[in-house]
């Protein structure tokens, strides 16, 4: 793997693993934000708990990470760590948000 590729999956673990992650697990728990995600809902049976939501993100960040080795390397590789960041990102500074209006 590149180091482009590793800081771009880096990023992705940061963003969406544990940022999106830590977020979703502290708004559920502590501020009573449901989760937002209708089919991570439908999965889990209501809102996830820590120990489901870990696994939901484990075998999503695998289906991700099985999507990049299929493809050739290259710029359409890239895509899918950087898409992976950013939706990670997004997801993470909305969670906050949410939580900070319910604090």
């Amino acid at each position: 793997m590149a180091s482009l590729d590793a800081i771009l999956w880096g990023a992705a673990t940061l963003a969406y693993g544990l940022g999106d992650y830590l977020t979703t697990v502290l708004g559920v728990r502590m501020a009573g934000v449901q989760e937002g995600n209708p089919i991570v809902r439908l999965i889990s049976g209501g809102d996830p708990g820590p120990g489901s939501f870990a696994v939901l993100k484990l075998v999503s960040v695998a289906l991700f990470f099985a999507a990049y080795w299929i493809l050739r390397p290259g710029f359409t590789r890239l895509v899918v760590p950087a898409a992976l960041t950013l939706l990670g990102t997004v997801v993470t500074v909305r969670n906050v948000r949410i939580i900070r209006r319910r604090s």
